[in-house]
């Protein structure tokens, strides 16, 4: 009777165990949603390459990377490091406008792996293998670089502020960069620059790159072609210029302080106060820190004063400036 008592808690036990190893090692991996990744990173450690840069491609290729983990079979191994115990594995970023998620590949006894630290252990379709092998091909052994275009649209003694070129993926991440020029390259309104740099986006406004290693002219501008100015309003004698952004202003007076009476081409500099060169009809109040605030298409947009603004043209969309 001791005996039959004996092996039947024995084999409860073991039943328990087994039961807790299996749940402990079969949780689900961790990404982030699919239309929150905007690039995918592969590094071995000596050479990195990322997914494609035009928009069309780069959609494709994560659409396919993503399906892959999101398919992958749970295995009983447990994840209990920062990093696989496997030496030779390969870290795979999966890139959001503002946070990082990183997993490993590697291949154990020629299994191919994925491992998620802390989280678990998954067996990929050999397809995930293939396309981070080809990224890494493609990579040589250069400093990893990304490269993108973009059109000037100013030019302020040795800084250039572009705008990425449609399909872009900086165009997803910023409107403006702001690029130091370094080599004082001579360059003009409209231009359309190729930039080589290190993949790092600050988060500022305009925005700011990481490391520039190279900018070459793509494409100039024709000089005898006649461009819009920056849109600027004369008020009290002082130029204020179009920065861009709208007002985060809450609660504000119902009052104007002015409106615009008058206007100039485009192509000209308002001369006149409460003159502008982009419409008349626009009422005003005076913002924080030299800058004009001007309602216009329901918007408050901000201009500043600069006194050392070198007034030079660029192309501005008309419809963003119509009368009221």
């Amino acid at each position: 009777m001791k005996k039959i008592i004996l092996i039947m808690l024995i084999t409860s036990v073991t039943s328990v165990f087994t039961a807790c190893q299996s749940t402990s090692a079969a949780n689900p991996i961790m990404l982030p949603d699919r239309e929150d990744i905007i690039s995918i990173g592969v590094t071995d450690g000596d050479k990195v390459a990322y997914s494609p840069n035009t928009e069309e491609e780069a959609s494709a290729f994560i659409d396919e990377f993503y399906a892959i983990l999101t398919s992958m079979e749970s295995t009983r191994k447990a994840s209990i490091n920062d990093a696989p115990v496997n030496e030779d594995y390969i870290s795979i970023s999966l890139n959001c406008e503002d946070t990082t998620s990183t997993i490993f590949y590697y291949k154990d006894k020629n299994i191919e792996y994925i491992e998620q630290p802390y989280q678990g252990i998954y067996k990929p379709e050999p397809a995930l293998g293939v396309m981070i092998t080809e990224l890494l091909e493609k990579a040589d052994d250069a400093i990893a670089t990304v490269t993108f275009m973009a059109t000037i649209c100013e030019i302020e003694n040795n800084i250039i502020l572009v705008e990425p070129m449609e399909g872009t993926l900086e165009l997803d991440s910023a409107d403006r960069i702001q690029i130091i020029n370094q080599d004082n390259l001579e360059f003009q309104i409209g231009d359309v620059i190729e930039i080589e740099y290190n993949g790092e986006i600050m988060e500022s406004y305009p925005a700011q790159l990481g490391e520039v290693y190279h900018i070459g002219l793509v494409e100039q501008t024709a000089s005898d072609m006649l461009w819009d100015r920056i849109p600027m309003v004369m008020i009290d004698g002082r130029l204020y210029y179009d920065t861009g952004r709208e007002s985060t202003i809450i609660g504000r007076c119902g009052n104007m302080d002015g409106e615009i009476t008058s206007t100039v081409d485009g192509t000209e500099i308002p001369t006149e106060d409460n003159q502008s060169n982009f419409g008349s009809g626009f009422g005003y109040q005076y913002g924080p820190e030299n800058t004009i605030e001007i309602y216009m298409n329901d918007k408050w947009m901000v201009f500043e004063y600069r006194d050392d603004a070198d007034n030079q043209a660029i192309e501005f969309p008309v419809e963003n400036y119509q009368s009221e």
